[in-house]
């Protein structure tokens, strides 16, 4: 789990394995300060979570909630539907970014252990595929 500070206010980050079941646990009990999604790196999470809270912070935002934004950003399309269906949470490795509260990191201990999924190492992502990654949330800025 790792906790960054940001302009935007703190955001938490924990990479988890996820059964069929678990997945669809979490995600009803992920409330709006929550996001669950599938991806190659921790820094295109991150990367997507802090341009959706800078949206929004901005009154830029495409999506109703900043989960959403998250999801749109990530998957570098305009359509939720789409966003869900490329980096929606599922089955085997998932990150969860918890946002907007003082504790993010408490918030995220809290909904883990309500599913008792077990965290798996957060490692760097090969700068190449990071830098494609980035490339692809930023283009989101222009659609």
């Amino acid at each position: 789990m790792m906790e960054i500070n940001t302009k935007f206010g703190k955001i938490c980050i924990a990479r988890v394995h996820l059964t069929r079941d678990e997945a669809e646990l979490l995600i009803n009990i992920c409330g709006e300060n929550c996001q669950i999604v599938k991806a190659n790196c921790l820094e295109e999470v991150v990367f997507a979570t802090i341009l959706a809270l800078k949206a929004f912070a901005q009154g830029r935002n495409k999506a109703k909630t900043v989960k959403g934004e998250i999801l749109l950003r990530l998957a570098g399309v305009r359509q939720i539907r789409e966003a869900i269906n490329l980096v929606g949470a599922g089955e085997g490795e998932n990150f969860i970014v918890t946002f907007g509260t003082e504790n993010p990191c408490k918030l995220l201990t809290k909904i883990l252990s309500k599913i008792g999924a077990t965290e798996v190492t957060l490692n760097e992502c090969d700068r190449e595929i990071v830098k494609k990654s980035f490339e692809r949330i930023a283009m989101t800025e222009t659609l």
